[in-house]
């Protein structure tokens, strides 16, 4: 707008509290403060799957695929990726020609073409070719197997884009078969062609409900069933001996919130083969939060899997679109690695290279620069930490180099002041470089580090990395854990670690944070338990003692928090436990059970019985000697009148 086109005059006093506040919005600096004591996942490398364009490309020439590979792969030239995801194909009906997609790739061979026939291990060479080829060139390469879709014979419609309403494909009787078929595959990757699996993965967007009989791609509806299919495979894999070194992963959900909620209907035999979850960040990008604490609460490993520019919406350009992706995957669902769909998507906004297969050559695009401005850095091995602005990305890399990464999708520069302090030492300069549109990844001049501080221009439309040297310290931060206590289910919770119930009462202890983090309790007479809320119906002094609850956080930091519960019980009075090491004799160690009647302390020694409690203060009950031996392993308190001595039971 021109303001002198306008008739209305300024007060000279308010066109200068104008001018002020102009000039200080446009030079304001966002302060970023970057926390090393913060410390996220270790970040175990970027990638793709293989499919569909390594099922055309692995029909080049050597030498041509030889330069495709080392765009991919080079950690200096290239994008250096490490993690590749091979495609098992299902194989569809002979006579069926639907699978389009990719340039005709999406059409995988699969190794058993018929139920009664041999496998067939000529099948699939092109993409098996590169697969081979990324394993020889890559260093510390990690492979995951997945299937879109089994076999044709296996499935209901006979066809492996999906059923005729998009419903559950695999015939009800053919989970073992599935089973069989994936871990044989696997199986003869390893023994024959040397190159393992570190998961197999068995379905692919299951409950999305689109994959339909007819379409141009492999696809199979797996929305129920799910942890059946994971016990039988991993059971394949475990009788074949390739479990643990392979195990399952699940369930690449195309939306955040389906794999959250899939994850919490797993059995406890389906997690116990399941070494790895992977989510799509296509859609539900507000449960990326809650998948972290699902599955670091499991303590599995969480993936993002394949993702793309499905939902995008706006007219952000899809670099600068994408690079946030990332950077959400990565800040809120702590995500270990992050996988692109497939780096040479025949769509423009989809793909990283454009490949000509007639051709074999291909065309770096501006993803490519964008995602070359975060790989080529944050490498294997690096340490996810704590910055807290959203447009930011902060790690620590093996080699203690500090690497900061600025997103600005806006239209206009933005100033940023990065507060280091929390660093016991940080180098004096910052190396740079921008990645711009069109699309280019370029060296910038460095940028000093004063006082722990480093001040830059994240310039418009642009993506700049930051790598400093000599980055040390940030000391473990557990969270700080609340007490919360509530007897007889009351409204409202006790603050406190001192309970004192009657029998008959019902107890809750839920401390906080209420969210997030792993749970590990015990407790008197071996209790147990990985919920963070604990419940109790009708208490007796049989579960009087101490019970911790030791809380480890995102960071990996570990905070504890005990609670003294005495419950009068009058037929089970609650002893305190010895926590010294020198009894009532003035001897400082435990005595073993062969000495039991050797101690000149009367009645204690003597073969009467003797009051028996755990260390932690249960009452066991009263027993003479020879059933004190009989005792698991362990220490124990005796007592007789006042006098009570620790013993262990060998």
């Amino acid at each position: 707008m021109n303001f002198l086109s306008h008739s209305h005059v300024v007060p000279c006093v308010a066109a200068a509290v104008f001018a002020t506040a102009f000039s200080s919005l446009a030079f304001a600096q966002t302060k970023v403060v970057v926390d090393p004591g913060k410390k996220y996942q270790v970040f175990e490398g970027w990638g793709t799957s293989l499919c569909w364009w390594a099922v055309k490309a692995g029909a080049w020439s050597e030498a041509n695929r030889s330069k495709l590979i080392g765009a991919i792969a080079d950690p200096d030239t290239g994008l250096g990726y490490t993690i590749f995801r091979y495609n098992i194909g299902g194989g569809d009906q002979p006579g069926h020609d639907h699978l389009t997609k990719g340039d005709g790739g999406g059409k995988v061979p699969g190794y058993k073409p018929t139920e009664k026939g041999d496998y067939d291990w000529t099948a699939d060479p092109y993409q098996r070719t590169i697969a081979l080829e990324l394993a020889k060139r890559v260093k510390d390469p990690i492979f995951e197997a997945f299937s879109n879709s089994p076999p044709w014979w296996m499935t209901k419609s006979g066809c492996v884009s999906g059923s005729s309403d998009g419903s559950d494909n695999l015939k009800e009787d053919y989970f073992d078969d599935f089973a069989d078929y994936l871990s044989e595959v696997a199986l003869h990757f390893k023994t024959e062609w040397g190159l393992t699996f570190r998961t197999v993965e068995p379905f692919n967007e299951p409950s999305a409900g689109w994959w339909k009989s007819n379409g141009g791609q492999e696809g199979c509806g797996f929305k129920n069933n799910q942890s059946r299919m994971i016990v039988e495979l991993g059971k394949a894999l475990q009788k074949k001996g390739l479990f643990p070194e392979t195990s399952v992963s699940a369930a690449d959900e195309t939306s955040i919130k389906q794999a959250h909620d899939q994850l919490g209907n797993y059995t406890a035999e389906a997690l116990s083969y399941l070494g790895q979850v992977n989510t799509h960040s296509y859609s539900d990008g507000s449960y990326r939060k809650q998948l972290f604490n699902r599955a670091f609460g499991l303590n599995k490993r969480l993936w993002q899997s394949e993702t793309g520019p499905l939902s995008k919406s706006g007219d952000e350009h899809i670099a600068l679109w994408m690079a946030n992706v990332i950077i959400q995957d990565l800040r809120d669902m702590h995500a270990e690695a992050w996988i692109d769909w497939q780096i040479g998507d025949p769509a423009e906004n989809w793909r990283s290279l454009a490949l000509n297969h007639s051709k074999q050559t291909f065309t770096p695009n501006a993803r490519y620069y964008m995602h070359a401005a975060f790989s080529r850095y944050i490498r294997p091995g690096s340490r996810i930490i704590d910055s807290d602005n959203g447009n930011t990305l902060a790690a620590l890399t093996p080699d203690g180099a500090l690497v900061l990464i600025v997103r600005n999708s806006g239209s206009s520069d933005v100033k940023y002041e990065f507060d280091l302090g929390e660093f016991v030492k940080i180098g004096t300069s910052a190396k740079v470089v921008r990645f711009e549109l069109p699309g280019s990844l370029t060296k910038q001049s460095d940028i000093a580090v004063s006082g722990k501080a480093l001040s830059m221009t994240a310039k418009a439309n642009t993506i700049t990395t930051m790598v400093i040297d000599g980055a040390e310290g940030g000391a473990c931060k557990p969270d700080s854990i609340i007490p919360y206590v509530k007897i007889h289910n009351n409204t409202g919770w006790d603050e406190t670690t001192d309970v004192k119930l009657n029998k008959g009462d019902s107890l809750v202890i839920g401390p906080h944070p209420w969210e997030g983090g792993r749970w590990v309790w015990s407790g008197p007479n071996g209790f147990t338990s990985t919920s963070r809320e604990i419940r109790f119906k009708n208490m007796d002094g049989t579960k009087s003692g101490y019970y911790k609850a030791v809380h480890t956080n995102a960071s990996g930091c570990e905070g504890s928090v005990t609670f003294k519960v005495v419950v009068d019980d009058p037929a089970h009075p609650f002893v305190e436990p010895d926590t010294s090491e020198q009894d009532s004799t003035g001897d400082t160690s435990a005595v073993a059970l062969r000495d039991f009647g050797m101690c000149p302390l009367g009645a204690l020694w003597t073969n009467e019985p003797v009051q028996v409690f755990d260390v932690q203060g249960h009452y066991l009950g009263a027993m003479r000697e020879e059933k004190v031996r009989s005792l698991n392993a362990g220490v124990y308190l005796l007592r007789a009148g006042k006098n009570v001595r620790k013993v262990r039971v060998e």
